[in-house]
Parts: C-alpha cells; sequence; structure tokens
C-alpha cells in the first residue's frame, strides 16, 4: 500500500501511536493523532502539531473525514471511531500491520533479518538467549522489555533503556541502532500481541493462559494470530504444538512451519498432540512433596494423572531431540528455576539452529546460562536470599509459580520463613495486575508468608493480614531486607519495567 499524501488518524497515542504517527507524517501524509484515553500531556500534544504537523484530538472524530484508521488490536471495538469504521467499511489498520508496512519500505533493512517473539509468556527470555547464541556467529541487536542491546560474541552493550514492546516501539529502536552507528546481521525484537509480518522468522512462545482485549470484545490469543496470518512468503514460523490456533492459522500461511514442545509442562501431559519438529527431554532428578526421588521426564509423560501441581528440576540435563532423534545434550548451572526457562530454551535453540547457529555455540550459551534478571533468579539482598521474579510479563500466575518454588526452597534448604514483595510499579505495564487478583491471592496463599508488602497504589485496597505497603519495588526491597532474617527468603514479585 502506498503510504504517502493520504489522509490518516492514529489511534491511542499512549500505546505506541506516537512513532506511529510521527514515521507516517514524516512519510508525506495528513496525519492525525487521537488521544483516545485522554493521558498524554497537553504540552506534548503541541510538540506532535508544531514540530512534526500532526493535528491532534482528545475527542472522537468522524471517520468518514479519513482515507483510513490506524487502531491498536486493544482498543474497545466501540470506540465511535472504529465502530463508525466499521459501518462505512472503511479500513482500519492495526498498530502492527502499518509499521509492517513502514518497515517493508525501509531500505536501510533490505540486507538485515529480522526475528519476531511474541506471545504470553517467555518472550523475553527466549529473545535474550536467541540473542546470545546467534552473536556467537553475527552481530545481532535485541530490543526487549530489558531494554536496547547490541550483541557480538557473547557480550552484550546498552543502547538504550526505556521503550515499550509495542509495535511503535519498533521504529523508534530502528532509529536509535542506525543513529548509534550499529549496522546488525539480525534484528531481535520481542513484540505484544501480534507481529508486523516482515520478520523473516516469527517466533511464537505460548498462547496460554489467554486473556480479554479490547474491553473484553476480543481475545489476545487472536490479536497474536497476526504473526501467522501476515507473515511473508518465504519466512519462517517457529510455534509452540500446544497453541492450537496458531497451527490451524498456519495451514494456509505461505510461509515455512516449524513446532516445537515443552517436555516440562503438565499442560503437555494431560493429553497427547502430534509431534512437534523440537522437543527436550530430561533425565533429571526430580523433587517434590509428592514425586518420589528418582521419577524421570518418561515416567512422568505415563504418568501423568499423577503428576503434582508443581516440580522442581534439580541437577538437570537436558536432551534436546529433533523429530525423535537426539541432537545434543546439555548440563545446566544452579542458581535459577530452570522449569522456568522450559520455552525459552527450546524455543531459542530450535531458533538458532534453524539460522544455522554452530552446535557448539548454542551449547555453550545453555551451559553458561544463570537466568534473567526477575525471571525466576535466584540471588543475595544484603545477605538474604532473594528470589527475584519482578518484570514487565509476572502475573498472578506466575506469583504463584513463584511462590510454589520459593515453599520448595525453604523446605529443602530449612529456612525459617518467606518475605513476600508483591504488586505493581506501574498499572499501564502489561494492563498491570489486578487488585482483585492479589487479593484473592494473599486469602489463598498468605499464611504461607511470614510478612507480605505490597507495592504500589492500587494494592492499598488489598486487606490481609501480616501485610505493609510500599510505593515502588526499591521500597518494598528494603522493607523487606529490614524484615528478613539470615534464615528467611524474600520473594520479589512486583510488575514493573526492568
Amino acid at each position: 500500500m502506498d503510504l504517502y499524501r493520504k489522509k490518516l488518524a492514529v489511534l491511542d497515542l499512549t500505546h505506541g501511536g506516537i512513532p506511529i504517527a510521527k514515521k507516517l507524517a514524516a512519510l508525506g501524509n495528513d496525519v492525525t493523532g487521537v488521544d483516545v484515553y485522554g493521558t498524554v500531556d497537553p504540552s506534548l500534544l503541541l510538540e506532535l502539531e508544531k514540530k512534526h504537523g500532526i493535528q491532534c484530538s482528545k475527542n472522537s472524530l468522524p471517520a468518514s473525514k479519513f482515507d483510513f484508521l490506524v487502531a491498536p488490536v486493544h482498543l474497545d471495538s466501540a470506540y465511535p471511531m472504529l465502530a463508525e469504521a466499521r459501518a462505512e467499511g472503511k479500513r482500519v489498520f492495526s498498530h502492527h500491520e502499518i509499521v509492517g508496512k513502514i518497515l517493508i519500505d525501509d531500505s536501510r533493512l533490505s540486507s538485515i533479518k529480522t526475528i519476531e517473539v511474541t506471545g504470553v509468556k517467555a518472550k523475553t527470555s527466549t529473545a535474550s538467549l536467541l540473542a546470545d547464541m546467534l552473536s556467537r556467529r553475527f552481530e545481532v541487536v535485541l530490543h526487549t522489555s530489558k531494554g536496547l542491546e547490541a550483541w557480538k560474541g557473547g557480550i552484550s552493550s546498552l543502547i538504550g533503556k526505556g521503550l515499550s514492546i509495542t509495535p511503535g516501539s519498533i521504529l523508534v529502536a530502528v532509529e536509535r541502532v542506525f543513529e548509534a552507528g550499529f549496522r546488525p546481521d539480525f534484528f531481535i525484537f520481542e513484540i505484544s500481541i501480534g507481529g508486523t509480518g516482515t520478520a523473516d522468522l516469527g517466533i511464537l512462545t505460548t498462547l496460554s493462559p489467554d486473556y480479554g482485549i479490547a474491553n473484553n470484545t476480543a481475545l489476545a490469543s487472536e490479536a497474536k494470530l497476526q504473526l501467522i496470518r501476515n507473515a511473508k512468503p518465504g519466512s519462517t514460523l517457529l510455534l509452540n504444538s500446544r497453541a492450537e490456533k496458531a497451527l490451524v492459522a498456519a495451514k494456509t500461511s505461505q510461509a515455512k512451519v516449524l513446532t516445537f514442545k515443552d517436555p516440562f509442562n503438565a499442560e503437555f501431559l494431560e493429553k497427547s498432540d502430534e509431534a512437534a519438529d523440537f522437543t527436550l527431554e530430561t533425565s533429571c532428578k526430580i523433587t517434590s512433596p509428592s514425586v518420589p526421588q528418582g521419577f524421570s521426564a518418561s515416567s512422568i509423560q505415563s504418568e501423568s494423572s499423577e503428576l503434582p501441581v508443581s516440580i522442581e528440576y534439580s541437577g538437570s540435563v537436558l536432551h534436546f531431540m529433533y523429530r525423535g532423534d537426539e541432537i545434543f545434550s546439555v548440563s545446566l548451572l544452579p542458581g535459577y528455576n530452570i522449569s522456568a526457562y522450559k520455552t525459552a530454551f527450546i524455543a531459542a535453540s530450535a531458533a538458532a539452529l534453524e539460522l544455522e547457529v554452530e552446535l557448539e555455540a548454542v551449547v555453550a550459551v545453555l551451559e553458561e546460562f544463570r537466568g534473567l534478571s526477575g525471571r525466576m533468579q535466584e540471588k543475595e539482598l544484603n545477605g538474604i536470599a532473594l528470589i527475584d521474579n519482578s518484570n514487565s510479563g509476572m502475573d498472578i500466575l506466575s506469583a504463584e509459580k513463584a511462590l510454589e518454588y520459593a515453599l520448595l526452597k525453604k523446605k529443602d534448604e530449612k529456612k525459617r520463613g518467606i518475605i513476600l514483595v508483591l504488586g505493581e510499579e506501574a498499572s499501564q505495564v502489561c494492563e498491570g495486575l489486578p487488585p482483585a487478583s492479589v487479593q484473592n491471592f494473599v486469602e489463598k496463599f498468605g499464611i504461607k508468608c511470614r510478612q507480605i508488602i505490597l507495592v504500589g497504589e492500587r494494592m492499598k485496597t488489598v486487606v490481609a493480614r501480616n501485610t505493609s505497603y510500599a510505593d515502588s519495588l526499591p521500597e518494598g526491597l528494603s522493607k523487606a531486607s529490614e524484615l528478613a532474617g539470615g534464615d528467611d527468603i524474600i520473594l520479589s514479585s512486583v510488575k514493573c519495567f526492568r
């Protein structure tokens, strides 16, 4: 589609709409930005008008005035401009789609391969592991919720922080990279709720647990299928074999389709599914209150009815399989919850091998891996054991699994108690952490913790015993450190930008 001299409206300037509006205006279009939530600072709206020629409105405008609209997939479909556009049969492009159309016309990207990673869980860890693997042979730029990084020879350097993983942020990331003088072989983009359609390799980590978007008028899983439905011919898709919607959508794709399966996930063991191209097996010992020592992964798969809620893997040796044949095995380091990275291990390894990374490099990265900060990594805080599970993708299910892990660690290491830091630093981070969910959590699991420190303004509505409040993650950790003794565990599960 020709993006020149069109009259268009970009809806939602809060979640990535501003860089999209700027780029479309720079391409010679008549652009109006609509601040649908009324959250953008008036001075910034004035700057968009004066510096970039973008007319701005905090109110809905007649859709008939525009050639087409650009709106995020999570915007309520009942928003007046969207409703009018549907009634008139006017085209509405998603933020993902329009970013894809902008990128495909950017000649600077013609010699650079791009990878997009989307899903509910494991996006950051998959993208980060893959960047490390690729960097053993290529120069890589990685954009995730952790920041914008350059990778070479297994070493990363920070280009910048502060970007979200909305599709619009990809445009900012690309500009910053070129301005900094980098010309990578690969771009890897962690991207929320879908894909742009320009990736040479698209990775779908998970579609579950699913959740409602657009004021609960749509499912996030449907939006994420943009990665598949918009995939360019000749590209490759690497899909979780349990994402049934994705496999169905991929049947009509002109992309090459590969699948992976994570054998550690109870969801996989509850019902059989078609064989995946890439799988992991383990010969590790398993420790759990209800699982006998020496149980192997194969015995779990055959006795899934006895599978406990929580499994902890100790001394793990992973066997990487391709269509039933073992390619390599790897022994993993301790110091983090290995099971929390199950999807990332298989997805990143499969992607790296597909992109012709040497087997030795893939093995080396996995053997050296010590977990990512904020993703079930074990640390110390002032001499006290800390399980760090605070990140932008943290949700109440993640908090439950982190607590299960902490309880196992408490039992195994004969610790006294758990100091839980739980909540959110910003409710805008991936839709925040609902206070109602936190209330249910503390009512169900609060008794298992010696003390709970709730973080964030919205958490002040949560009522529970042995609870105090903090405004930020650093304040919460500081309070936890003061309360904890040397034989306690601090568990940090706060939704935040890291």
